[in-house]
């Protein structure tokens, strides 16, 4: 049916996508402390352009080692036995051709959780984990481990609203709160988010050469996915497997300037 000039006017202009254009999905977790004690927040990021060849490698790999009891995987529950398990599924979303991102909010720099509400901290630090790994090239969707939110709070929503705002065009299509209890996606990035947490706490608290001889299972299995990387501790990086960026002084005068979080 031909559309009347009115009715044509009010329409959106049609959006056209090339069949090569890139789709990304980004699998988000975090790790660390919001309330006082702890110095570190860290968001972690896995992206992938094939979320179900990432999720049958998952499974494929505890199929292969019979690690199908636990019924999430956890680093902060891992054990001596469970360690090499974990470090192999890790490798396996490696080897599926996935990318990897950590922003490291240093709360000695801006705590968002001084002086917002806790969604909203949340929400600064997963606001500058996508803003640093999303390109121009690509449209995205954020799948979020669930944040409590207060009833008519959206906060998928919100985060990709502050992303769009901030980079001036609709790059993230989407934005969903799951359950990581049924996502592998979400459960190697909490993998990635806990050793870098894990990794900057120990070194900050004992040192880079006591870290690196701990033989804790947290320490072993932070060590093998940051060997899984090509790193050795989650030092600030940019590589074509991995980005590491940590806040800085910068952080509290962009959100002055921004006027919002």
């Amino acid at each position: 049916m031909k559309l009347s000039p009115l009715e044509s006017s009010v329409l959106p202009p049609k959006i056209t996508l090339p069949e090569d254009a890139v789709g990304a999905v980004y699998f988000i977790d975090e790790a660390g402390s919001k309330g006082t004690l702890g110095k570190h927040f860290v968001t972690g990021a896995v992206k992938t352009a094939d979320p179900d060849r990432l999720s049958r490698a998952v499974k494929a790999c505890r199929d292969r080692n019979r690690f199908t009891g636990a019924e999430e995987i956890k680093f902060s529950k891992v054990t001596k036995n469970s360690e090499p398990i974990l470090a192999e599924i890790f490798r396996e979303a490696v080897a599926a051709e996935c990318r990897f991102g950590a922003f490291v909010l240093d709360k000695r720099h801006f705590d968002p959780w001084s002086s917002k509400k806790q969604w909203q901290g949340h929400l600064f630090a997963t606001d500058r984990l996508l803003r640093g790994l999303v390109t121009r090239r690509e449209i995205s969707i954020a799948l979020l481990d669930h944040i409590d939110v207060p009833e008519g709070i959206s906060y998928g929503d919100e985060l990709m609203k502050s992303c769009n705002t901030r980079f001036g065009n609709k790059r993230i299509a989407s934005a969903v709160s799951l359950d990581s209890r049924t996502c592998s996606g979400l459960q190697i990035a909490d993998l990635l988010a806990s050793a870098v947490f894990h990794a900057r706490k120990k070194i900050e608290e004992n040192g880079l050469e006591r870290f690196l001889e701990d033989q804790s299972p947290k320490a072993r299995l932070s060590r093998d996915i940051a060997a899984a990387l090509g790193v050795s501790h989650f030092s600030d990086c940019s590589t074509d497997l991995l980005r590491v960026q940590t806040s800085h002084e910068q952080s509290l005068t962009e959100l002055r300037k921004g006027g919002s979080l």
